[in-house]
């Protein structure tokens, strides 16, 4: 079974854009909720390309950071693919994979910057901060967000949480059936 955002997700994206605060070049590709549970937290993905993803994830009980790529990988197989290597110090994600999107690495000369920095806030009203924490470590809590950017040292784009995104939409057309 294959995700693909509806018109409504797909015309929410393109009205984040507006929304997006520290890059330009920042592009919302998809949006999708997955998992199920009461509670649920953000995963959002930056490639080298700029290309951006939104997932929320739904879950019950506490789960960890790296629980929440578990869910999005057993929700969209073959879609969403991600690979992580483990150390003494403890694991690492070398590569992420959704649709044709893929970048992968460990920070290589002469800038160290190709691999995944993980940037964490507590709300969609807090800045993003870089985690002092490792993702297999770190203690999601319901509407928290983790992101992921590759081969840039600069957080996230800020884009509105996916019901944000619908309540802009709807609220533009509304306006034009007022008219």
């Amino acid at each position: 079974m294959q995700f693909r955002p509806t018109v409504l997700e797909t015309m929410a994206a393109a009205l984040a854009l507006g929304f997006s605060a520290h890059a330009a070049h920042a592009e919302l590709v998809g949006s999708w909720t997955v998992g199920s549970g009461a509670s649920s937290s953000f995963l959002q993905f930056e490639f080298t390309n700029s290309n951006t993803y939104l997932y929320e994830v739904r879950y019950d009980g506490s789960i960890r950071g790296d629980d929440l790529l578990s869910i999005v990988a057993a929700a969209q197989p073959g879609f969403f693919s991600y690979e992580v290597i483990s150390f003494s110090f403890g694991d690492a994600l070398f590569g992420v994979a959704i649709g044709s999107d893929s970048d992968e690495g460990f920070g290589t000369p002469p800038d160290y910057l190709d691999y995944w920095h993980y940037w964490t806030r507590e709300s969609s009203e807090s800045p993003w901060a870089a985690s002092m924490t490792g993702f297999a470590d770190r203690v999601v809590a319901n509407g928290s967000w983790d992101g992921w950017v590759f081969n840039s040292n600069d957080a996230p784009a800020l884009v509105p949480a996916p019901a944000a995104a619908t309540l802009v939409v709807a609220a533009v057309f509304a306006r034009r059936r007022r008219r």
